[in-house]
């Protein structure tokens, strides 16, 4: 008989917020080494970079999570306070975390639903961020995994993108992804000055773990499940909007 994995889900914030009561999902404060936030779990503990969130983002989180959470038997997955995978499109129910182990005995990973840009993701980036950083990046993807580099250029030249940093994988992936993307963040870090950034640019290791992560799924040519991602408030205007037009549309009925 199969054996399914359990998920452990962990719900990225850089504050305190109200979150959802479900099994399996647990909240993890990003950036505590400068945050005085209530949320138990802390990336300042361990094994850490919590001082490097502002240039990291929810990374500081993953990367306390690989280093000091343990989970050898299962699945590990994120999202964020405001950001979770729901259902479908219309329930606007967030994901239950037993739905990924299930999902998990027939795929390889569980991601967002891609953002269909109107421009390439080379041409997006060079629009919001500096393409010398991208450059470095594909630069160093050559020089330490070159069989990834044509999954890189590929990339660069597709309109869709998984964002948010956001997925859930067997632990045994997790730890290779992580290994993988840090070897090439922790190098791009040492090549790329971010001082003289604004700090929306400061995050752009954050930015670039996104691209990253396609990356990596396609060349390693994974099976892939993916969800619509939604906010909690969006979900609760839309239903709100549905009920509005609904009553309207009764009426005029009468």
């Amino acid at each position: 008989m199969l054996h399914t994995m359990p998920t452990h889900m962990y719900i990225v914030s850089h504050k305190d917020f109200d979150a959802p009561d479900l099994p399996g999902y647990t909240p993890i404060l990003a950036g505590a080494a400068a945050n005085n936030a209530s949320i138990a779990v802390r990336d300042d503990t361990g094994d850490n970079i919590s001082t490097l969130n502002p240039e990291f983002c929810e990374l500081t989180a993953q990367y306390w999570v690989w280093k000091n959470a343990h989970i050898d038997d299962g699945n590990v997955g994120f999202v964020h306070y405001r950001r979770y995978f729901y259902t479908d499109h219309h329930k606007k129910r967030i994901v239950p975390a037993d739905w990924f182990s299930k999902d998990l005995e027939q795929y390889d990973i569980v991601l967002p639903e891609p953002w269909v840009l109107t421009k390439t993701i080379g041409a997006q980036f060079a629009q919001f961020h500096n393409i010398d950083d991208l450059k470095t990046v594909r630069a160093i993807v050559h020089e330490r995994t070159p069989v990834f580099l044509p999954a890189f250029d590929a990339l660069m030249h597709r309109h869709d993108l998984s964002c948010y940093n956001m997925f859930v994988m067997s632990s045994d992936r997790f730890d290779d992804y992580m290994t993988w993307l840090f070897d090439i963040l922790d190098e791009a870090r040492a090549r790329v000055d971010v001082n003289g950034y604004d700090s929306y640019n400061k995050r752009l290791f954050g930015f670039l773990a996104e691209r990253l992560l396609n990356v990596w799924v396609d060349a390693e040519r994974l099976r892939v499940k993916r969800y619509p991602v939604y906010m909690p408030e969006e979900a609760a205007w839309r239903a709100n909007l549905k009920a509005r037009t609904k009553s309207l549309m009764y009426l005029h009925s009468l």
